[in-house]
C-alpha cells in the first residue's frame, strides 16, 4: 500500500529532476530508493532523456503535468543542460497555475547563486546566449528565480565532496529523510485538499478596481455584483475583498449567506451583532433590528469602512445592515452582491456589475483541473450543456474525476437527458452518484448542519454515532466539490448545492411538512408541534432558541461599577448609600422561555436528530423517540438529568452550556453499546462525573469549564474505547485517576487550567495511544518515570506548570514527539536526551527564567522548525554547523544574559526569521550572511549593538529588518545590496549618524522608519528608491521650548536640504519630516511628491512654502505644527482633509480657503498674527476648527480679527463642526447652564447635545504649554444620581494666553452623549476629579438639547424670530454679535421637556 497516495488521476506522485550527470549514481539514486522502494512513492525518474538533447520529449511533459509534485535536485552542471532547463520552467509554470509543490535541493551550489545566476551559473547562461533567443532565455532564468527563492534544503560543497568520498554520509542520509517526510506531506489526500482554482477571475478584479476610486474621499461608494445563481458572484466578491482591503486599515467586514442567515428567526439582529463584532470588535447587546441600527449608526459614523453582503434578496436586508449610507465616513465602500439586479436599482448603488459566464476556454480549463488535475483541455462537447457556469463545470469535472475516461459519453447522456435546468441537473447528476449512505449525509449537511457552523471534527462525531462510516463520506462529498472544508474547519457548501438538497426534501411532500425527512424551518417545526402532526417520516429537526436578554444596568451594577473602576471616597459613599437607603424600585428583567411538550415528539419513531437548544421540555423524557441517535440540547433547564436519556440508541449527548447538577446513572445491569460522545462544556453548576462504566462504546468526553468538578471517577479509567478525555479549565479538579491502564485507546487527554491538580497517574504510560497531552497551568511538580512508554504522543504541554523544575531523562525516548512546549515553567535544565527526539518540530522554553544552558545535544533535532527561548536565561546558543537541518525559526529576544551569536548561525540553512531583542549581543558574525532563505531579522532594543556586519548584504532574501532602539552607529557600505527588502525600522538608533551612498539600491524598499536618529544627510541615491511609500524622520525635539532655540543655536546637526534627488520619490504616500531643522524655504520641485497623502513639516524653520504646494493632488493631511518662521500659506490642494497650524507664530496671511471642499479639521491655536481666513464660510465639511490662543496680542488689526472670524461662521459651517475652540468669556444665553435632566418627547427625537464651556489656563501653576489638549473637564450621564456614563471632553488646542477660551462641543445621533441618553437620566458638565491638570479653571458651561427638527430648516432664515431659527443658525447669530464683555450666570438645574 502506497504511503504517500498521489492522486490516482495523476500517474505520479513526485516528479525527480536532476542532472544525470552530477548526481544520477549517488544521490538521486538514494533519493529516489527512499521514496519509490521504502515509501512506494511513485516517482518519475528520467534516466535517459537528458541525454538526448536539449528538446524536452512530449512524454516528459506530460510525466511532468501528471504529478502531484516535484522535487528539483539543483546541481553545478544543472543550468548547463537545456533539457534540465526547459524541465524547470516547465515545472515553475505548473506551480504557478496548478499551484503544485515544489521541494528544491540545493546539491553543492549557493541558492543566492541559483536565484542570480551567479557563480558557476553565470558561465552557463552565457553559453546559452550564444544558442537560444532572449525569450527562452529570460524564461529559464524566471524559473531559476522562482526555484532559488524557495526555502529548501542545502547540502554544501563540502558535505557533498564527503558524501562522494564516503565521509560523513549520515548528514546526506538525514537530509534525504527530510526531504522524504516532506514529500509525504505534500502528497499525502491531494484528492480532498484540492486548492482552489479558479480561471479570468483576475480580469474581473481589475475590472472592479478600476470602476472604484480609492484615492478620492469625495464620498461613501456603493458597488452592486449581480448574475444568476452558481456564476461566481461570492468568489469574485472575495478576491475583490481581498485586494482592496489594504485601503481600509482596520474597519472592515465581509458577510457570507445573507439571504440564508437573514431567514432564520431573528437572523437580522444576529448579523447586525457579526457586522459590529467584525468591524469594531464590539459584542453588543441588540434585542430587535431598530436598536442594532441605531448601534450601527453609533460606530460607523465618521469612519472609512468597507463592507461587503453577500447574496442578498430583499432590500430590506441592506437597510438593516447598512443603514444610510451618509452615516458613513469618506472613503467608505459597500458592495452587495445579489441575483438580482433590481435591488441594486432600488438602492441606488454609485456602479453595478454584471458577472457573466466563462468563456469556452476558461470552462474547458476549469473542467479539466477538476476532471484530470491538469490543464489539457477535454473535447469542448463536455461542456455544453453546464452551461458555462463556474459551479457547474467545477462539480461536473468533480463528479468525472473519480471515473474512467471511457465512461464519460455515459455521464454525458444522462445529463443530456435530464431536465432543461444545466445547473441543477449537472448537481443531481453528482448527487444520484453517491451511494445511499454518503446522500444520507449529504441531506443532513444541507438541511441541518450547515445552519449550526459546525466544524468537521463535531459532525463526524455526530455521523459515527448515527453509525455511518463518517470520514469515507466526507472524502467523496469533498472530492466532488459538494462539501468544502474552510480553514476554521468549518463546512461550506455553496448556497446552490445547499438549496438543491432541501429541494429534494421539500419535494418529498410539498403540502405537509410533517411527511418530510428533515425540519429546519423554525415556523414548520413549531407547526408540527403545536398541532401533534409528527410522524414516522421525521429523520432530522433543528432549531435553537438563542438567549436574548438586553437591559440597562441597575443602581446596584452602577455603583458597584464605578467603585471598581474610580475606588474613591465618592464612590465608597455611593455604594454605602445604595446598600442602606436603598433606590426606588427598578422594574425586573422578564424572562422569556419556549416550553414544549414531549407528547409531540412520540409519533416521530425514526426520529435520528434532535436539536433543541435554550428549550424545555415538559413531559416524561422516556417518550423521546428510541432511535435517536444525537441530541443537542444547549441550555438545558434541567439540574438532574434522568437516566431515561442515556437508555436508548443515542450515540451524541450534547449539553453544553446548561445548568446541570447531576447526571443519574444506567441501573448496574443495563450495558449501553451505543453512547459515543458525552459534550457538558461550560456546565458550571455539575458537581460530580457519573458513574460511566456500563457506557463501554464511548469515545469522547468533554467536561471543559465544569468549575465545580474535583475528582474524576475510576470508572473513567476503565473506558478502553475512550479516544479524548476533556477535563480543561475545571478549577476544582484535584484528583485524577490513579489508573489509567484501562485508557487502551485514548488519544487526547486535557487538562489545561487544571490549577489544583498536582499529581499524574504513574502508570501514565500505560496509554499506548496517546498523542496529545496538555498539562498548561496545572499544579504538577513532575512528570511520572512511566511517560516514556507513550510512543505515539505528538504533542505535550507544561506551559505554566511553575512547579516544573526537570523533565525526566527518558522524555528522550518518545520519539514520536513533533511539538514540546515549556513555557513559563521553573526549569532548571533540559535533558541530554533530548536530542533524541528526531521528529520534534516546536520547542518552546520562553520565559523558563531558571534555564541558563541548553544541550548541545539540541543540534540533533533534524525535524526541529521552531526554537523560542525568549526571555529564558539562557546564556549561549549552542549551534553547529550544518545542523538543525529544518529550523525556520529562531527566537531568543529579551535573553538578558545572551551576549554572543555564534558563528556557527549561518549553517542554519533553512532560516526565515531570526529574532534578537533585547539582548546585550556587542555584535553579529559575519557568518550571519550565510543564511539563504532569511525573511525577517529583528534587533530591536539591542544597546550593546554598534554595528552590523558587512556580510549582512548578503542576505538577498530579506524582507524585514528591524533595529528600533539599537545604538548601531552606520550601516553596512552594501547594505544596498538588500535588494527584497521592503521594510526598515530604525526608530531611535540615536547612534545612526549616515547612511551608506548604496541606500538607493534598495529597489524593493517601502517602508523606511527612522525617527529619532542622527541622520543629516540623505545619500544622492536616495531619489532612486523608486518603491518608497512612507518615509518617517522625526526628530525631537517635537515643540520649541522657547525663542532662543533657533537652527545654529544647538550642537544637534541639522538638515541644511535634501538631495536633488529626492524629488524622485513619486511613490512616497507619507513623509514625517517633524523636526528636521529645515530653513530658509522648501525646493519649489515638490509638487513631483504626486502621491503625497501626508505631509508633517511641523518644528521646522522655514519662512515660505513653494506655491507647487497646491499639485500634491493626492495630499489630505498637512501638518504645519510650530513653523514659527512661517509668515504666508500658499494655496492648497482640494484633496486636503486635515490641516495643522498650531504655534505658527509669525504666520500672517493665509490664502483663500474656499477650494477645499473636504476639509474637516483645521488648528490654528496661537496663530497671533493672523488677520483673516478667507473662505472659511464655505468649508460646508469642516468639523474641527481650533482658534484658542488668537487673541493673545490686544493691537490693531488683533482685536478685529476674533469678530471677523466668528462673522464668517457661517450657519453652513457651524452646523458641520463638531469641535470648536476660540477667545470667548461667555456661552449663548438660551443654553441652559447647570445639569440638564432629559424628558423624552412623544414625536420628536433627540438628534444632538451641544456642549459649551469657557475655560482658562493659569501657566504660573501649570506645566509647559505645549500639551496638546486640556483633559481636565467631564460630561456625565447620570442615572439615579450615579454616573452612567463618563465622556472626556476634547478641547484641542492650548493657548499660551491665560484669557478665557470658549469651547463647543457638538454630539451628534450617534454618539454614546446621545444614544444612552433616555427618560429621566441627567446630563452635567464637572471639573475632573480628581483633577490631571491642576492649572485648568472651568469658569462657566451650558448645555442644549438638539430634537428632530430642531436644526433641519435650509436656507435664509433673516426673516424669521429667533426662537423659530435653527440651532445652527442661533449660533451663527451668537458669534455675529459677540462682544468680549464678561457675563456671569448661576448655576441651577432644568428639566428640558
Amino acid at each position: 500500500m502506497e504511503t504517500g497516495v498521489a492522486p490516482h488521476r495523476l500517474k505520479f506522485s513526485v516528479f525527480l529532476s536532476f542532472r544525470g550527470f552530477d548526481t544520477r549514481a549517488n544521490f538521486c539514486e538514494r533519493l529516489y530508493v527512499a521514496l519509490n522502494e521504502k515509501q512506494n512513492v511513485r516517482v518519475f525518474r528520467d534516466n535517459e532523456g537528458m541525454e538526448k538533447g536539449d528538446k524536452i520529449d512530449p512524454s516528459l511533459f506530460e510525466a511532468i503535468e501528471d504529478s502531484a509534485a516535484s522535487v528539483i535536485v539543483l546541481s553545478k552542471n544543472y543550468a548547463n543542460s537545456a533539457w534540465c532547463l526547459n524541465e524547470l520552467a516547465l515545472i515553475c509554470e505548473l506551480r504557478s497555475s496548478l499551484k503544485r509543490p515544489m521541494i528544491p535541493i540545493f546539491y553543492g551550489v549557493n541558492p543566492s547563486d541559483v536565484r542570480k545566476q551567479s557563480g558557476h551559473f553565470e558561465k552557463d547562461f552565457e553559453e546559452k546566449a550564444k544558442t537560444f533567443d532572449e525569450e527562452t532565455i529570460q524564461r529559464w532564468k524566471r524559473a531559476m528565480n522562482l526555484v532559488g527563492n524557495i526555502p529548501g534544503f542545502v547540502c554544501t560543497e563540502e558535505t557533498v565532496k564527503d558524501d562522494n568520498d564516503g565521509i560523513n554520509r549520515d548528514k546526506v542520509d538525514d537530509m534525504i529523510a527530510l526531504v522524504v517526510k516532506k514529500v509525504l506531506a505534500e502528497v499525502r489526500n491531494r484528492p480532498e485538499k484540492v486548492a482552489d482554482y479558479t480561471v479570468g477571475l483576475e480580469s474581473c478584479v481589475e475590472d472592479l478596481v478600476n470602476l472604484l476610486d480609492f484615492k478620492s474621499t469625495s464620498g461613501v461608494q456603493t458597488l452592486g455584483l449581480y448574475g444568476m445563481g452558481g456564476i461566481g458572484k461570492t468568489t469574485l466578491a472575495k478576491s475583490f475583498y481581498n485586494k482592496i482591503i489594504v485601503n481600509f486599515n482596520r474597519h472592515r467586514v465581509f458577510i457570507e449567506s445573507v439571504r440564508e442567515k437573514s431567514s432564520d428567526q431573528d437572523g437580522l439582529v444576529n448579523l447586525q451583532k457579526t457586522l459590529i463584532k467584525e468591524l469594531f470588535g464590539l459584542v453588543p447587546g441588540i434585542e430587535d433590528v431598530s436598536r442594532g441600527l441605531e448601534k450601527i449608526k453609533e460606530n460607523v459614523h465618521e469612519k472609512k469602512i468597507i463592507v461587503v453582503l453577500d447574496d442578498v434578496d430583499h432590500i430590506d436586508q441592506v437597510n438593516a445592515l447598512v443603514g444610510e449610507t451618509k452615516w458613513y465616513g469618506e472613503g467608505s465602500l459597500i458592495v452587495i452582491t445579489t441575483r438580482d439586479s433590481e435591488i441594486l436599482s432600488k438602492l441606488s448603488v454609485n456602479h453595478q456589475y454584471e458577472v457573466k459566464c466563462l468563456t469556452e476556454p476558461q470552462a474547458l480549463k476549469l473542467f479539466s483541473f477538476y476532471s484530470l488535475r491538469k490543464e489539457k483541455p477535454p473535447t469542448q462537447s463536455l461542456l455544453e450543456l453546464t452551461g458555462l457556469l463556474p459551479l457547474a463545470v467545477k462539480v461536473f469535472g468533480s463528479h468525472l474525476y473519480d471515473k474512467d475516461e471511457n465512461e464519460w459519453p455515459v455521464e454525458l447522456e444522462k445529463l443530456t437527458n435530464t431536465q432543461p435546468d444545466k445547473l441543477h441537473c449537472v448537481l443531481a447528476l453528482s448527487f444520484e452518484s453517491l451511494d445511499d449512505e454518503e446522500k444520507k449525509i449529504f441531506l443532513d449537511i444541507a438541511c441541518l448542519f450547515l445552519k449550526m457552523e459546525i466544524t468537521k471534527d463535531e459532525l463526524v462525531d455526530i455521523l459515527k454515532g448515527c453509525g455511518f462510516n463518517a470520514e469515507a463520506a466526507l472524502r467523496v462529498l469533498i472530492q466532488k466539490s459538494l462539501v468544502t472544508i474552510m480553514k476554521d474547519d468549518t463546512l461550506w457548501m455553496h448556497d446552490q448545492i445547499r438549496d438543491m438538497g432541501r429541494q429534494m426534501v421539500l419535494r418529498e411532500c410539498n403540502d405537509d411538512s410533517e411527511m418530510r425527512s428533515r425540519l429546519w424551518d423554525r415556523g414548520e417545526i413549531m407547526n408540527v408541534l403545536d398541532y401533534m402532526k409528527g410522524t414516522s417520516s421525521i429523520r432530522g429537526i433543528v432549531f435553537d432558541f438563542k438567549k436574548k436578554f438586553v437591559r440597562d444596568p441597575t443602581a446596584d451594577e452602577i455603583v458597584s461599577r464605578n467603585l471598581r473602576n474610580n475606588p474613591g471616597i465618592n464612590s465608597v459613599c455611593n455604594y454605602l448609600r445604595n446598600i442602606f437607603i436603598r433606590f426606588r424600585a427598578e422594574e425586573k428583567p422578564k424572562r422569556s422561555e419556549i416550553t414544549i411538550p414531549v407528547e409531540p415528539f412520540v409519533p416521530m419513531k425514526k426520529l435520528r436528530l434532535l436539536q433543541i437548544n435554550n428549550v424545555e421540555l415538559e413531559g416524561n423524557l422516556k417518550l423521546l423517540p428510541s432511535e435517536l441517535k444525537w441530541i443537542q440540547w444547549k441550555g438545558c433547564p434541567l439540574e438532574n438529568l434522568p437516566p431515561d436519556i442515556l437508555a436508548r440508541q443515542l450515540g451524541v449527548l450534547d449539553l453544553s452550556e446548561s445548568g446541570i447538577r447531576r447526571v443519574q446513572t444506567l441501573p448496574s445491569k443495563k450495558v449501553d453499546e451505543n453512547l459515543k460522545v458525552i459534550n457538558l462544556r461550560g456546565c458550571h453548576s455539575l458537581k460530580a462525573i457519573p458513574d460511566l462504566s456500563n457506557h463501554k462504546a464511548l469515545e469522547k468526553l468533554v467536561f471543559e469549564r465544569c468549575n465545580l468538578l474535583v475528582k474524576v471517577p475510576r470508572s473513567v479509567g476503565n473506558l478502553r474505547k475512550l479516544l479524548q478525555l476533556d477535563l480543561r479549565r475545571c478549577s476544582k479538579l484535584s484528583e485524577f485517576l490513579v489508573d489509567v491502564s484501562g485508557l487502551k485507546c485514548l488519544e487526547k487527554l486535557f487538562l489545561s487550567g487544571c490549577s489544583n491538580l498536582s499529581v499524574l497517574p504513574e502508570n501514565i504510560g500505560s496509554m499506548p495511544c496517546l498523542k496529545e497531552l496538555l498539562l498548561d497551568g496545572t499544579a504538577i511538580s513532575n512528570l511520572p518515570d512511566s511517560i516514556f512508554r507513550l510512543q505515539k504522543l505528538e504533542k505535550l504541554s507544561l506551559m505554566g506548570c511553575r512547579s516544573i523544575q526537570e523533565l525526566p531523562s527518558c522524555v528522550g525516548k518518545l520519539t514520536s514527539l513533533e511539538d514540546l512546549y515549556l513555557d513559563d515553567t521553573a526549569l532548571r535544565n533540559l535533558p541530554i536526551s533530548i536530542g533524541d527526539l528526531k521528529n520534534l518540530q516546536k520547542l518552546h522554553l520562553m520565559r523558563c527564567t531558571f534555564l541558563s544552558k541548553i544541550p548541545d545535544t539540541i543540534n540533533k533535532l533534524i525535524s526541529l522548525k521552531e526554537l523560542f527561548i525568549n526571555g529564558s536565561a539562557v546564556e549561549e546558543l549552542p549551534l553547529v554547523t550544518g545542523s538543525l537541518l529544518c529550523l525556520e525559526d529562531l527566537s531568543a529576544g529579551d535573553c538578558k544574559s545572551l551576549k554572543q551569536v555564534p558563528s556557527s548561525i549561518g549553517g542554519l540553512n533553512f532560516l526565515l526569521q531570526l529574532q534578537l531583542n533585547s539582548t546585550p549581543i556587542e555584535s553579529l558574525p559575519e557568518e550571519i550572511g550565510d543564511l539563504h532563505f532569511i525573511r525577517q531579522l529583528e534587533l530591536r532594543n539591542c544597546k550593546s549593538l554598534k554595528a552590523l556586519p558587512e556580510s549582512i548584504g548578503k542576505m538577498d532574501t530579506l524582507h524585514n529588518l528591524y533595529l528600533e532602539g539599537s545604538n548601531i552607529e552606520k550601516l553596512p557600505k552594501d547594505f544596498g545590496k538588500l535588494e527584497k527588502l521592503v521594510v526598515l525600522r530604525m526608530n531611535n538608533c540615536k547612534k545612526l549618524k549616515r547612511l551608506p551612498e548604496s541606500f538607493g539600491d534598495l529597489k524593493s524598499l517601502r517602508h523606511l522608519y527612522m525617527k529619532e536618529t542622527l541622520v543629516a544627510e540623505l545619500p544622492e541615491s536616495f531619489g532612486n528608491l523608486s518603491k518608497l511609500m512612507v518615509l518617517e524622520m522625526l526628530r525631537k525635539p517635537l515643540f520649541r521650548i522657547s525663542e532662543s532655540n533657533a537652527p545654529g543655536t544647538s550642537e544637534e546637526p541639522r538638515f541644511v536640504e535634501v538631495p536633488n534627488s529626492f524629488s524622485n520619490l513619486t511613490s512616497l504616500e507619507e513623509l514625517d519630516a517633524c523636526s528636521w531643522r529645515i530653513s530658509g524655504k522648501i525646493p519649489d520641485d515638490l509638487e513631483k511628491l504626486s502621491s503625497l497623502m501626508k505631509l508633517n513639516l511641523g518644528n521646522n524653520y522655514f519662512h515660505s512654502l513653494p506655491s507647487s504646494l497646491v499639485g500634491l493632488s493626492n495630499l489630505k493631511e498637512l501638518s504645519l505644527c510650530d513653523c514659527r518662521e512661517l509668515k504666508c500659506l500658499p494655496l492648497l490642494p482640494w484633496k486636503l482633509e486635515q490641516l495643522n497650524l498650531e504655534n505658527c507664530f509669525s504666520l500672517e496671511s493665509i490664502s483663500d480657503l474656499s477650494n477645499l471642499k473636504i476639509l474637516h479639521e483645521l488648528n490654528l491655536t496661537n496663530c497671533v498674527k493672523v488677520v483673516d481666513i478667507p473662505g472659511l464660510e464655505h468649508l460646508t465639511a469642516l468639523k474641527k476648527l481650533y482658534m484658542s490662543g488668537c487673541n493673545s496680542s490686544c493691537s490693531f488689526p488683533r482685536k478685529d480679527f476674533i469678530h471677523i472670524v466668528k462673522k464668517r461662521l457661517s450657519k453652513a459651517s457651524l452646523k458641520m463642526l463638531r469641535n470648536l475652540s476660540l477667545p470667548g468669556n461667555r456661552v449663548p444665553d438660551w443654553f441652559s447652564q447647570g445639569p440638564v435632566t432629559f424628558s423624552a418627547q412623544p414625536n420628536r427625537e433627540l438628534r444632538g447635545v451641544i456642549l459649551a464651556v469657557v475655560v482658562a489656563l493659569n501657566h504660573e501653576i501649570g506645566d509647559d504649554y505645549q500639551k496638546p489638549n486640556v483633559v481636565g473637564v467631564q460630561a456625565q450621564i447620570l442615572k439615579l444620581d450615579l454616573p452612567l456614563f463618563t465622556h472626556t471632553l476634547h478641547l484641542s488646542g492650548v493657548p499660551r494666553t491665560s484669557d478665557d477660551q470658549l469651547h463647543i462641543c457638538r454630539y451628534s445621533a450617534f454618539h454614546p452623549m446621545v444614544t444612552m441618553l433616555k427618560d429621566g437620566y441627567t446630563i452635567q458638565v464637572i471639573k475632573r476629579n480628581p483633577p490631571m491638570e491642576k492649572d485648568v479653571e472651568l469658569k462657566m458651561h451650558g448645555i442644549h438639547l438638539v430634537y428632530e427638527g430642531d436644526d433641519d430648516l435650509e436656507g435664509r432664515e433673516n426673516t424669521l424670530p429667533e426662537t423659530q431659527q435653527t440651532v445652527s443658525q442661533k449660533l451663527a447669530n451668537f458669534f455675529s454679535s459677540f462682544e468680549e464683555e464678561g457675563e456671569t450666570s448661576s448655576e441651577s438645574e432644568s428639566t428640558v421637556t
